[in-house]
C-alpha cells in the first residue's frame, strides 16, 4: 500500500478542530479568543496550556509541550505520529482505503543490518532448540518454574545447547570471524565458540522489537558458572539505552496510565504472570538520559519497583531523584528486605503481590522511610540529620499543599517544631542566589552577548510565520541564522511559502511530523514554531518594516562576526605569509561593511 502522501495528511487533519479533539481528553475552558487547560504533561494547578482554535495549535506556557492535533495526540497517548494520524482519520471520518497507517520503522543502517540479522536468527535457533530433546532439561525447569507455554512464547525464552550451533550456523550463513565476534554472540580463542552454552536464553529487546542481546540462565543443580550471563555492550545493544519489555509494554502502560520499572527481567515476567503487563526492567545499569528520552515517550508516571535489599533501596533513591528532576511523577513500591517481585509471586501468588503493589509511597515517604530505618531517632544527631535532609528535599518542592503536608511528617518523625523547618526553608531560598551567584553572573553575561541576535532571529521568525514577504526579504538579505534551530525553523518556512502564499503553522507543523528526521528534531523544530508563533512580547507595530530591517541588519552583522572569528582561528594555523595576507585582507574586507 502507498505511503500517505502530504496533501491526504493536510486532509485528514483539517477534518477535526484541535479544539474539539482536545476537548475529549481535557476539560477546556474559553479565555478570550483561545481555550485554556489544566496541562497534562506537568505537575499543573493552575491553566497553563492554551488552545488557539483559528491557528489549530496548543502550548503550554510552562513546560513548552506544544503542537498541533496530531503533536497532541502522540503526546497525550504515547503512540506514533502515524497512529496519531490513523486516529484523527477516523475521528473526521475520512476515507483511508488503499493508505498504509502501519507504523513506520527507521531504516536499518547497513553497517549494522548483519547484527540485526545475527541475533534473528540466533533468536531463532536458541528457539528451536528449547522444543528438541536436548533442551528438555531446560524445558522441564522453566514448566518446575511455573513458565507455561503462553509465557516461553511471550518472553521468546530458548535454550544454547552446549555446541558452537551458532558459529556453525554464521559460518554457513557467510559471516567472517570478526563480524561473528562484534555481534558479542561468538567468542574468539583459540578456536572460536559460542558465547552462551548449555544455558536458558532470554532475549533482550530494543524499543522497536529487536533482538539485540541475550540473557543466559544455568538451571542445572551445581552448574558452573554465573548464575546469569548477560551480552556484552555491542554497536547495536548499549545498556544506557535498552529497557527490557520497553516495545510489549507500550499498550500496557498506555492503559495504566504508568509503568512500572524493576530490576531485572524475571521480575517482569513474574509481573506478567500475575497480569501487571505495563512493565519494564533495567538492564544491570543505572537510568541514563536515553532512559528518559525512551520513557517519555511511554508515560509521565512511573512506579519503582525494585528489589527489597539495601542496593535496591539505593537504586530506587538515586532513580527517584533523577526522575524527578526530568519532569516525571514518581511512586515508590516498598518490598521487604530481600526480596524482589519475582520471589514474592512464588511464594505468595498474585494476590501478595497485589497487596504490596497497591502501597505506593511518595518520594518524600520513601525517603523518610529509608533514613530513618538507618539512624536512632532517639539519638539527637541522627534526628537533625534527618532533619537537614528532609528540608533539603523539601526546599525543591513547588507545590504548596505538598510542602506543608512533608513539613508536617518531617516535624512528627524528628521532633522539631514545624516553625523550625520553616525557617530553614526560608533561609534556603534566601541562600540560593549568593549559592549560585558566581553561575547567574557567567550565564547573564553570556546571554548579553547572545541576546541581541537570539532576540532578532526570534522576533524576525515571528513576523515570516506572517508574512510572506518577510520570508523573502530574509532569504535574500541575511539567508542565516546563528542559532542553529532558528535556522532550520527558516529554511522550513521558506520552503514553506514555495507553494504557499499565506502561513498555516498546524500545516507547517505537518511538514516536520512528517519528514524523515529524528523524534528528537522534530519535537525540538515543533516546540520552536509553536513558541514564537505565541510570541507575546510588545512587538513593533507602526514602523514594523524598520523593526525587520533593524533585525535583518542585526542578524547579518552576526553572520559577518562568526565568519571573522573563524578566519582568525584560520590564521593562528596557517604558516604561509600568502596565505596570512589573503586571510587578513578578507578580514579587513569584513570590518568595512560593518562600518
Amino acid at each position: 500500500m502507498p505511503r500517505i502522501p502530504q496533501a491526504k495528511i493536510d486532509e485528514i487533519r483539517q477534518s477535526v478542530d484541535i479544539v474539539d479533539v482536545m476537548g475529549q481528553y481535557l476539560s477546556l475552558t474559553k479565555k478570550g479568543r483561545n481555550y485554556v487547560a489544566i496541562c497534562p504533561f506537568h505537575e499543573d494547578t493552575h491553566p497553563s496550556l492554551s488552545i488557539s482554535e483559528n491557528k489549530q495549535i496548543y502550548m503550554c506556557f510552562v513546560c513548552h509541550n506544544g503542537g498541533n492535533v496530531f503533536t497532541f495526540l502522540q503526546n497525550y497517548l504515547h503512540i506514533s505520529y502515524i497512529e496519531a494520524v490513523g486516529k484523527v482519520a477516523e475521528m473526521g471520518h475520512v476515507d483511508m482505503t488503499g493508505y498504509d497507517l502501519s507504523k513506520r520503522i527507521a531504516p536499518v543502517d547497513n553497517k549494522l543490518k548483519p547484527y540485526y540479522d545475527m541475533h534473528t536468527e540466533a533468536q531463532k535457533i536458541y528457539t528451536y532448540y528449547l522444543n528438541t530433546q536436548v533442551g528438555i532439561g531446560a524445558k522441564d525447569y522453566l514448566h518446575d518454574r511455573g513458565f507455561d507455554e503462553e509465557i516461553i512464547k511471550t518472553f521468546g525464552i530458548g535454550y544454547a545447547p552446549a555446541k558452537n550451533i551458532l558459529f556453525d550456523a554464521f559460518t554457513k550463513l557467510g559471516y567472517d570471524n570478526i563480524t561473528m565476534e562484534n555481534s558479542g554472540l561468538v567468542i574468539e580463542s583459540q578456536q572460536h565458540y559460542d558465547r552462551f552454552s548449555d544455558r536458558i536464553i532470554f532475549p533482550l529487546w530494543d524499543e522497536q522489537g529487536r533482538v539485540v542481546g541475550f540473557s543466559g540462565r544455568i538451571y542445572r543443580p551445581n552448574q558452573e558458572g554465573a548464575k546469569y550471563m548477560n551480552s556484552p555492550e555491542s554497536e547495536i545493544f548499549i545498556k544506557g539505552q535498552t529497557l527490557y519489555n520497553y516495545h510489549n509494554a507500550l499498550r500496557a502502560v498506555r492503559e495504566a496510565g504508568f509503568v512500572y520499572i524493576n530490576e531485572g527481567f524475571m521480575d517482569v515476567i513474574a509481573m506478567h504472570r500475575a497480569q501487571h503487563d505495563n512493565c519494564i526492567a533495567l538492564m544491570g545499569t543505572a537510568l541514563t538520559n536515553g532512559h528518559v528520552r525512551m520513557l517519555k515517550r511511554m508515560t509521565k508516571k512511573i512506579v519503582l519497583c525494585l528489589d527489597g535489599d539495601a542496593a535496591g533501596q539505593n537504586a530506587a533513591i538515586k532513580s527517584c531523584d533523577f526522575l524527578v528532576k526530568n519532569g516525571f511523577e514518581v511512586r515508590i513500591i516498598l518490598l521487604p528486605d530481600g526480596h524482589d517481585p519475582d520471589e514474592i509471586f512464588k511464594s505468595d501468588g498474585k494476590d501478595g503481590l497485589d497487596r504490596l503493589l497497591r502501597d505506593e509511597l511518595t518520594p518524600f515517604d520513601f525517603l523518610m522511610l529509608f533514613e530513618s530505618g538507618r539512624l536512632d531517632l532517639r539519638n539527637y544527631d541522627d534526628r537533625s540529620k534527618l532533619f537537614d535532609r528532609g528540608v533539603e528535599v523539601i526546599s525543591q518542592m513547588t507545590d504548596d499543599k505538598q510542602i506543608d503536608d512533608c513539613v508536617t511528617k518531617l516535624s512528627n518523625l524528628t521532633q522539631f517544631s514545624r516553625e523550625i523547618i520553616l525557617n530553614h526553608l526560608q533561609n534556603k531560598q534566601i541562600e540560593k542566589p549568593q549559592e549560585y551567584a558566581p553561575v547567574v553572573r557567567q550565564i547573564e553575561e553570556t546571554r548579553m552577548l547572545v541576546d541581541k541576535y537570539i532576540q532578532a532571529e526570534r522576533n524576525l521568525l515571528f513576523y515570516m510565520l506572517n508574512d510572506k514577504e518577510v520570508a523573502e526579504q530574509y532569504k535574500a538579505k541575511a539567508g542565516f541564522m546563528y542559532n542553529d534551530v532558528y535556522r532550520v525553523v527558516a529554511s522550513y518556512i521558506v520552503d514553506y511559502y514555495r507553494k504557499n502564499n499565506v502561513m498555516d503553522e498546524a500545516n507547517l507543523i505537518d511538514r516536520i511530523l512528517s519528514d524523515r528526521i529524528s523524534e528528537q528534531k522534530k519535537n525540538i523544530l515543533v516546540q520552536a514554531i509553536v513558541e514564537i508563533s505565541n510570541i507575546q512580547l510588545p512587538l513593533p507595530a507602526s514602523n514594523q518594516q524598520e523593526a525587520i530591517r533593524d533585525y535583518i541588519r542585526t542578524i547579518g552583522e552576526n553572520a559577518i562576526e562568526l565568519k571573522k572569528k573563524q578566519l582568525l582561528d584560520q590564521f593562528q594555523h596557517v604558516l604561509d605569509p600568502k596565505q596570512q595576507a589573503a586571510i587578513l585582507q578578507e578580514i579587513n574586507e569584513l570590518k568595512k561593511e560593518t562600518m
